[in-house]
């Protein structure tokens, strides 16, 4: 008796093909809720880092503009300062030129600190003898003005706030870029398994895994406020 090959049955084939095509697509709506759900996590954390690091941009800018007015007020101060002692550095100096040894005690014994100091220093290098000695006490490292010193002080200070105002400013720029790389992601995970068609349904999704790798990858080196 010869036996005879079965036949296949055409509604097997349907039913085995239909359950695999229901196990791919239940397959795809996991993997895309978990990388919608990871993406979801990952854009909350860049809005707020961002949002972070925007408040320090502006907290920055605004200690930085304050520095910088008190250095200005001080520099203004140390012209006034030192227009005065010129005024009086140049009246004793005509009374010593007019042999006047009483008005020039009178005006040096009204010296400020500094002038004074730097007078001594700058008579000690016998400037009229001497072509090389410094051509007046303002020449001289003992004339410092606490104001001067001040002004500098806060204008180091501006800087470094606007340098970090600037930093916080590029953080915040980052942290925005990554929102809209995770934002990406979404999108491609939430119409994956949308097209009824396997290939380009693992295609899309292949493209959110991706981009959410590189974007994980790259918040993992962003500074954290």
């Amino acid at each position: 008796m010869i036996n005879m090959p079965d036949e296949q049955n055409p509604a097997t084939d349907t039913f085995l093909s239909q359950g695999q095509g229901d196990r791919f697509d239940r397959w795809v709506e996991f993997f895309g809720i978990l990388v919608m759900s990871l993406a979801t996590i990952a854009t909350a954390w860049c809005a707020y880092q961002a949002a972070l690091w925007g408040g320090d941009e502006s907290k920055f800018y605004f200690e930085a503009s304050a520095a910088q007015i008190e250095a200005s007020q001080n520099e203004n101060q140390a012209r006034q300062r030192t227009t005065v002692h010129v005024g009086l550095f140049s009246n004793y100096l005509n009374a010593l030129a007019e042999d006047n040894a009483e008005l020039a005690e009178f005006y040096y014994t009204r010296f400020p600190q500094e002038l004074r100091s730097a007078t001594d220093a700058w008579l000690a290098t016998n400037p009229l003898d001497d072509a090389n000695a410094p051509s007046s006490p303002f020449d001289m490292p003992q004339y410092q003005l606490a104001e001067e010193v001040e002004a500098a002080r806060y204008a180091a200070l501006a800087t470094e706030k606007f340098d970090a105002a600037n930093d916080a400013d590029e953080h915040a720029d980052n942290y925005v870029l990554l929102t809209v790389i995770f934002a990406t992601v979404l999108f491609f995970s939430g119409i994956s398994g949308k097209f009824q068609w396997q290939v380009l349904d693992a295609a899309v999704l292949s493209i959110a895994v991706i981009v959410l790798l590189i974007g994980l990858v790259l918040l993992l080196q962003m500074p954290i406020q």
